[in-house]
């Protein structure tokens, strides 16, 4: 399945939606489109990844250097119902607690305060 990201800000949240298969072709696009969509004022992060089909190495690395950027911002940073493919990986490469999972977004409405 070809690989998209889009964002969506909506108050104070920051919503990236990724379909497709996360690998080494689709990471560069994928970094540069979390950068593009970056906000300039702190903003909670939240990655919809239901539609991930496949994620490899490249992809978790996107995803980790995209929650550390957060956290040096003071920014909430989440998941949203990853898919099974992403939690295999998350599993395989033990960074299963590095991130907050929260569950699927209403209608692509982010949940008011979904970032702990």
């Amino acid at each position: 399945m070809e690989f998209s990201c889009t964002s969506q800000q909506t108050g104070g949240l920051l919503v990236y939606t990724v379909t497709g298969d996360v690998d080494l072709a689709a990471h560069a696009r994928f970094q540069t489109d979390v950068d593009a969509a970056w906000p300039s004022a702190p903003t909670d992060v939240v990655f919809d990844l239901s539609g991930v089909t496949f994620l490899d190495s490249m992809g978790l690395r996107v995803l980790v250097q995209t929650m550390q950027r957060a956290s040096h911002q003071n920014c909430g940073f989440a998941l949203a119902a990853p898919s099974e493919p992403v939690l295999r990986v998350l599993e395989l490469a033990g960074v299963t607690s590095l991130f907050s999972v929260v569950g699927p977004l209403p209608d692509g409405e982010p949940d008011p305060d979904p970032v702990s």
